[in-house]
């Protein structure tokens, strides 16, 4: 497939990597484009406040979000592991952050429960693929976590998730949690941007721009932003002063090889 020139913002966070959805390289790798996501991020990290991200100075009254990723695994009677699923856990410190904290570990008992049923659903599969098509073979579930906003206001928390499961090439998506940093309360776009015309027309000045070489259906532009704006299950996230939307795969008539189409837009002060 023909590598494509976007307007990301993965180098943002490490020129080594790209982050689903957005990024600045040329040809980068899209979550759901069949090539592969990769992403910063690690096995454990703390963040306090983001450089540019926020509104205050006061850098030591912002909370501390800490997180770790956990494994778990199923093992053959010869102890030889065949399938496993990591999973994030988040964690914050910081006077006046307990509805945060409360919010963080509903969120980690959304993450474990995924990957728990991850290990139920695909554990049959993992087996039978060892048995009859490559006895090294491993299902997984791999993950990455990062903190891409931290202040006294708004926390931004990216999750990457890439799943190996017989396949010829990892299935990868992301998701995005935004979070009020006082009250915990889990953030829509409206929120933050107004949702109006503007946006509209912001978000299909940029799609337009990122992907130059796609042909766009006006009518279906128009209902899929419209619809996107107004759903629950958007993706998007604060990044170096801007907000990344993500539109899902399928989105403007697209599919499969195009991936998972995103912007960026800058936030006004």
């Amino acid at each position: 497939m023909q590598k494509r020139k976007r307007k990301w913002i993965g180098a943002a966070l490490l020129c080594a990597f790209t982050i689903a959805a957005c990024g600045k390289e040329a040809g980068t790798k899209t979550p759901g484009g069949g090539t592969g996501t990769e992403i910063p991020g690690g096995d454990s990290g703390t963040v306090t406040a983001v450089p540019g991200n926020g509104t205050s100075n006061d850098a030591e009254a912002a909370p501390k979000i800490s997180f770790e990723i956990l494994t778990e695994s199923e093992k053959d009677a010869q102890g030889g592991e065949f399938i496993r699923a990591q999973y994030p856990v988040f964690s914050v410190s910081g006077e006046g952050y307990e509805a945060l904290a409360a919010a963080l570990a509903f969120l980690n008992e959304e993450w474990k429960g995924q990957a728990d049923t991850f290990l139920a659903d695909m554990k049959e599969a993992a087996q039978e693929y060892q048995k009859s098509v490559d006895s090294s073979y491993l299902f997984r579930q791999d993950i990455n976590a990062n903190i891409t906003r931290c202040d006294q206001e708004i926390v931004s928390i990216l999750v990457t998730r890439s799943v190996e499961e017989g396949g010829p090439h990892p299935n990868n998506d992301f998701h995005s949690r935004n979070f009020d940093a006082k009250t915990g309360e889990v953030l829509r776009l409206s929120d933050v941007v107004a949702v109006d015309d503007a946006l509209k027309e912001k978000i299909k000045a940029e799609l337009y721009a990122n992907y130059s070489e796609l042909e766009f259906d006006e009518a279906l532009l128009e209902a899929d932003i419209q619809g996107a704006l107004t759903d629950s299950e958007l993706e998007w996230y604060f990044m170096d002063g801007q907000i990344c939307i993500g539109f899902k795969e399928g989105s403007f008539g697209f599919g499969h090889a195009e991936g998972s189409l995103g912007v960026l837009i800058p936030v006004e002060k």
